[in-house]
């Protein structure tokens, strides 16, 4: 039976393991990715089909046992070698110094290595970093897959509201219903913001309904008006409801607000004793979205933003986007938003760190242990970092760099 579980433990190590599953999650990623599809529908199935199943699910796990099997052999094996190099050393190899073992240690010392007295002398290392930097690396990944799962408890979920309006409910894609939000969110203001639109309006004589002069300017200018002997600053205009709304002064004094509709020609809307009418526009750009929310507990704002495209609004984990907006037939506007909760978000951005950060001390801190056998000649003998192709040589290069800087 321990002949079985032995095995079991050496497939779940094997890196030929690693190396099908990590093969298997690229196929299917490549797959998921390529597959045709143009439809939201299809979109939707080809990501529950490669992503969603439970064979996709069945391969991360399969890695994850992998990867801690792995790490702990690995821990295993880095202590189990360090305590037989605080032991005994290697029969053979290393290089014959004659200078006391106390002024050798003392010279390694300075070049920053650590020291430890052994049984045979001393045991010298420096770079633990670097030596467990691949555990770290092993390590990051796991927390970044636990990220994942942990990020399948939380929820996305979105709600159309007009402004003014206030929920306690949204929708959930996940769970195909309407579930509690846990508090009150209130749409308090919303409204599109768009690059200066470029329009034309009229001056309408109300009693003849003709056009007496056309006027082009854009949002944010200031144009002439000739024949009502004013100047008109284009304020506003919002496309959806096309309403303008102009700032009148006669010879830089300020003569009062206008406010007109397309499609709305009010007799008794006049200026000077005509109607100024929006007739043309080109099409608009947005810019932004902006809206002003609060956050209800109880019945008492316990929170108030702003929410923009790329400036949610966070609130006990729940992440506020603004997605879109629209107009119902009467031209009033509700916006949608989508809420967004992922416990695992934090662990997933720390995993990636940890990777990176793990990722390049591997590659900088390189781990050194040398051992100084003590006797009538003391033998330095590399242990790690030093016991490539040329270790005699590197070994050798370091002894006479004690000799040249000096173990006095």
């Amino acid at each position: 039976m321990a002949k079985f579980f032995e095995r079991i433990f050496d497939i779940c190590a094997s890196v030929r393991l690693t190396v099908v599953l990590l093969l298997s999650l690229a196929a299917v990623a490549i797959f998921g990715t390529i597959w045709p599809s143009r439809e939201e529908a299809l979109e939707a199935f080809r990501f529950e089909l490669f992503y969603q199943s439970p064979w996709f699910r069945l391969l991360l796990l399969l890695l994850a046992i992998n990867i801690i099997v792995c790490t702990v052999r690995l821990v295993g094996r880095r202590l189990g070698q360090q305590r037989r190099w605080l032991v005994e050393l290697p029969a053979q190899g290393g290089v014959a110094d004659s200078r006391p073992a106390s002024d050798l240690e003392a010279g390694f010392r300075r070049l920053g290595f650590r020291s430890r007295a052994t049984p045979y002398g001393y045991y010298l290392w420096r770079g633990t970093v670097g030596r467990w930097s691949v555990v770290g690396v092993h390590l990051s990944v796991l927390l970044i897959m636990a990220g994942a799962l942990a990020g399948s408890l939380g929820f996305v979920a979105t709600l159309n509201i007009y402004s003014g309006d206030s929920s306690r409910h949204f929708f959930d894609w996940d769970a195909q219903q309407d579930r509690p939000i846990g508090f009150t969110f209130r749409l308090d203001h919303f409204e599109p913001r768009y690059y200066p639109i470029e329009l034309k309006f009229a001056v309408i004589d109300p009693m003849t309904g003709q056009s007496v002069e056309e006027i082009v300017g854009a949002v944010g200018e200031t144009v002439s008006i000739p024949s009502l002997g004013l100047e008109a600053g284009i304020e506003r205009f919002d496309p959806i409801r096309q309403r303008l709304e102009l700032e009148l002064s006669r010879d830089g004094r300020a003569v009062g607000r206008y406010e007109a509709r397309g499609g709305e020609r009010d007799p008794s809307n006049t200026v000077a004793g005509h109607v100024l009418y929006p007739v043309a526009f080109r099409d608009p750009r947005l810019r932004q979205y902006y809206s002003e929310v609060s956050i209800l507990e109880q019945g008492r704002v316990v929170h108030q933003g702003v929410i923009q495209i790329n400036h949610p609004l966070k609130y006990r984990g729940v992440w506020i986007y603004q997605t879109a907006f629209r107009a119902d037939d009467d031209g009033r506007l509700y916006a949608g938003f989508q809420f967004v909760k992922d416990p695992g978000a934090n662990l997933v951005w720390g995993g990636c760190i940890m990777f990176v950060l793990f990722l390049c001390l591997n590659g900088m801190v390189r781990f050194r242990a040398v051992g100084l056998e003590q006797g009538d000649v003391c033998r330095l003998v590399p242990l790690a970092g030093l016991k490539s192709r040329d270790g005699a040589h590197s070994i050798e290069a370091l002894s006479e760099r004690l000799n040249s800087e000096g173990t006095g």
